[in-house]
């Protein structure tokens, strides 16, 4: 049984992000406004209520400092302003939750356009928390897929192998000075 529904090609999405035009980004008012456009353009049956946590994100405030480069934010707004976003039924409190913790998604707030695999991770962890799959995947290839391609996951990953790696020099370590003493006090009884 399936429980996420199919969405957009993945080569689309990826011309989607290549396209993604110059110059600078929406910020504080202009930002909200275009976000609660999205979601109700998406979504039609949202309310203020959940739309009104969005108005606390620090891009959205008056004294935002403009960014160099697009947010994950950003990134994903102009993402989900692709037509294809219209089709599937979407969830207006999936959708804020989104947009709400979109820079956290990612190991870096400012995903590299020009690199296929932050592209992919973006595109995938759109689709995700949204419940949508790329068109042509099964859920799990979905799922599978997007855990290949996390930079969170790997930084999960390499950071439990190298508390493993401490741990396991901290054993070495404590027997090689078990050995140590048990050698010294066979020395001193001999």
């Amino acid at each position: 049984m399936s429980n996420l529904q199919t969405g957009p090609a993945m080569h689309r999405l990826h011309q989607r992000l290549l396209a993604y035009p110059e110059g600078s980004a929406p910020q504080g008012q202009d930002l909200l406004a275009l976000m609660h456009d999205l979601v109700y353009l998406l979504s039609p049956e949202v309310t203020g209520a959940e739309l009104a946590p969005l108005a606390r994100l620090p891009q959205c405030q008056p004294d935002a400092i403009p960014a160099r480069r697009p947010s994950t934010l950003i990134l994903m707004l102009w993402l989900l302003t692709d037509p294809v976003f219209q089709k599937p039924v979407l969830n207006a409190a999936e959708l804020v939750g989104l947009l709400l913790s979109a820079d956290t998604l990612m190991a870096g707030a400012y995903p590299d356009l020009q690199d296929e695999d932050q592209r992919e991770e973006l595109i995938r962890l759109t689709l995700n928390g949204l419940r949508l799959k790329p068109q042509d995947e099964t859920d799990t290839q979905a799922r599978d897929r997007l855990l290949m391609v996390s930079s969170s996951e790997r930084a999960r990953v390499i950071a439990a192998s190298r508390a493993a790696e401490e741990r396991a020099e901290a054993i070495r370590q404590a027997l090689a000075e078990k050995r140590a003493r048990e050698a010294a006090d066979k020395y001193t009884r001999e």
